[in-house]
C-alpha cells in the first residue's frame, strides 16, 4: 500500500519535491546491489502501469455509463419507450441474452439503473434488422430498397433500419424471414421486441448511429408497404418459454434433469429470467428453486459417482428437507422403434448389467415400478425401459441399441429397444422410498436419426429438448 501511495503522491508533486521523495525512497533499497535496485525500479514501473490501466478502465467505464445515461434520458424526452438492462453474451452459442426480459417489459418505471446497455421498446416503430446468422442466407440485396434518409444504425453484425408504424395495426416480431422458400438473415422487430441501440457495447462490439435518431426521422411504413409483403405468410416469433412462462401447474415438484441438452435450454431460461429464489448445491449439480418447484440440474452427477449408495443417501437427505410432492424426470433417450421426437411416459425400469455398482448391492432392486403420475394426453404412451450406461459423451449409442433388450409385460413388445438414462432409475427408486408419485417423461432420439454430422445431431437434439420442455410445462 505504501508503494501505491507514494506513486500516486508523486504524480501530483512539483519537480523538486519529486526529486526529494525519489532520492529518499531509494535510500530504503540502497544495498549497493545494482540488480536489487533495478528490480525495485521495475516493480515501481509495473505498479505505475497497473494503476494507470485501472485508472483508464475506470474513466472509460464512467464515460460509457455517462453516454448511456445521457442518451437514455434524451430518448425518453422524445416520448420513446426506453429501457436500461443487462445483456450477457454466450460465445459458445454466439447469442446474447437479455437479463430479466419479462420483468423489463412489465416494469413501467423507466429509470436509468446503471446497467450495461440501453434499448428501445418498439411501441411507435418497427425495425428491419439485417444480420449475419448461421443457416440463413444474406438479405443484403434488399438494402438498396431501403430509404436512404431513414434512421439507420450499425450493429455488431449488420444494420437496423427504423420505420414509423403509421398503419394503425400492431406488427409482431418475425425472425429469419423466408423469401421464395429460402430463409434469410432478416428480422422484422415489432412491438414485442426490445432493440439494443447506440451507444451500447455488447461483447466489445459497438452499436452506433449512421443516421442518428436525434437528427433524422424514421421513414413511414405506409410508404414502404413492400416490407409488410415480406411477412404476410410468416408466423410471428415468440421467445422460448414466453407462452409457458416456465411454470408448472404442479407445485413442490422435484424435477430431475440429467440431460445436457435439456439442462442448457432451461439453464439459459433461468439466466434470462433471473427469477429463481434459491440455488442449492447437490452432488456436482445445482437445484434451482423456481415458481414453488425444485429443478435439479445434475451436470452428469449420477454417472460420475461410483459409490451409488453414498450418492443416493445424499439425495435422500436433501429430499427429506425439501419434502417434494412428486418427482418428474425429463430425459432424451434412444430408440430403435419409436420415431424421433416421440414423447412418452415410462412406468417401470430394469437396470442394465453395465451398472454393476447397483447390480451387486441388495438395496437396489433390478426391476422397479413407479407410483406414476398418469397424464391423459395423446403425447404420452406407457412403456418399460432398460436403463443403460449412457452418458452425454457417448458416441456409440447406435451400436449399443442393437445389443439391448427391453423387458415388458407384453410378448409382442420384446423386440422394442429403448436406451435410457440412469436418472430414470433413480427417480423410480426415490419415488418408492418416499412413497410419492413420479413420472419419467422422455422424448426419443431415434437410431435412424443419429447422424455422423455433429451439427445435424446438435440441431436434432436441440429440437427434441425444446419439444419435451414445452410439452412438460403444458401438461403438468
Amino acid at each position: 500500500m505504501s508503494l501505491i501511495y507514494n506513486i500516486l503522491f508523486l504524480i501530483g508533486m512539483n519537480k523538486k519535491v519529486k526529486q526529494y521523495v525519489v532520492s529518499n525512497y531509494f535510500k530504503s533499497f540502497n544495498s549497493g546491489n545494482v540488480f536489487i535496485n533495478l528490480v525495485c525500479l521495475l516493480l515501481i514501473l509495473a505498479a505505475i502501469i497497473i494503476c494507470l490501466y485501472f485508472l483508464c478502465r475506470a474513466i472509460s467505464n464512467a464515460l460509457y455509463m455517462y453516454r448511456l445515461k445521457t442518451d437514455f434520458y434524451k430518448l425518453q424526452d422524445m416520448g420513446l419507450g426506453v429501457k436500461n438492462y443487462n445483456i450477457i453474451y454466450s460465445k459458445e452459442l454466439e447469442k446474447k441474452y437479455i437479463m430479466n426480459r419479462k420483468k423489463i417489459f412489465k416494469n413501467s418505471n423507466a429509470e436509468f439503473k446503471n446497467k450495461n446497455v440501453i434499448g428501445l421498446t418498439t411501441d411507435k416503430y418497427i425495425v428491419v434488422d439485417f444480420d449475419t446468422k448461421k443457416g440463413a442466407e444474406s438479405a443484403d440485396f434488399l438494402i438498396k430498397k431501403m430509404p436512404k434518409d431513414t434512421v439507420l444504425e450499425k450493429t455488431p453484425n449488420g444494420y437496423h433500419y427504423y420505420f414509423e408504424n403509421d398503419t394503425g395495426k400492431p406488427i409482431h416480431t418475425y425472425v429469419k424471414i423466408s423469401i421464395n422458400k429460402v430463409k434469410y438473415s432478416l428480422d422484422i422487430l415489432g412491438f414485442d421486441a426490445i432493440i439494443t441501440i447506440s451507444p451500447s457495447v455488447v461483447d466489445g462490439k459497438d452499436y452506433y448511429w449512421i443516421n442518428s435518431i436525434f437528427t433524422h426521422t424514421p421513414a413511414k411504413l405506409s410508404e414502404n408497404l413492400w416490407i409488410l409483403d415480406l411477412i404476410k405468410d410468416e408466423t410471428p416469433f415468440f421467445k422460448r418459454f414466453d407462452n409457458i412462462n416456465l411454470s408448472l401447474k404442479t407445485k413442490n415438484a422435484f424435477i430431475v434433469i440429467d440431460d445436457i441438452n435439456i439442462e442448457n435450454s432451461i439453464r439459459f431460461a433461468f439466466g434470462a429470467l433471473k427469477e429463481y429464489h434459491v440455488k442449492i448445491k447437490l452432488l456436482n449439480g445445482v437445484i434451482y428453486v423456481y415458481d414453488d418447484n425444485f429443478y435439479f440440474m445434475t451436470r452428469g452427477s449420477f454417472n460420475k459417482y461410483k459409490n451409488k449408495k453414498s450418492m443416493i443417501e445424499k439425495i435422500k437427505k436433501v429430499m427429506n428437507e425439501l419434502n417434494p410432492s412428486c418427482i418428474i424426470d425429463l430425459s432424451i433417450i434412444y430408440s430403435n422403434y419409436l420415431n424421433s421426437q416421440s414423447i412418452f411416459q415410462i412406468t417401470s425400469a430394469v437396470i442394465h448389467n453395465d451398472f454393476k455398482n447397483y447390480k451387486y448391492n441388495s438395496e437396489f432392486p433390478n426391476y422397479i415400478e413407479s407410483a406414476a403420475i398418469y397424464k391423459k394426453t395423446k403425447y404420452l404412451i406407457n412403456d418399460t425401459i432398460t436403463i443403460n450406461n449412457i452418458n452425454n459423451n457417448n458416441n456409440n449409442n447406435s451400436t449399443m441399441l442393437k445389443e439391448l433388450t427391453v423387458n415388458t409385460s407384453e410378448k409382442n413388445n420384446f423386440n422394442k429397444i429403448l436406451s435410457g438414462r440412469e436418472s430414470i432409475y433413480i427417480t423410480f427408486l426415490l419415488s418408492n422410498y418416499f412413497n410419492i408419485p413420479c413420472t419419467a417423461m422422455c422424448i426419443t432420439y431415434s437410431e435412424n436419426g443419429i447422424s455422423n454430422n455433429t451439427s445435424d445431431s446438435d440441431k436434432l437434439l436441440k429440437n427434441v429438448s425444446d419439444k419435451i420442455i414445452n410439452t412438460a410445462f403444458s401438461i403438468f
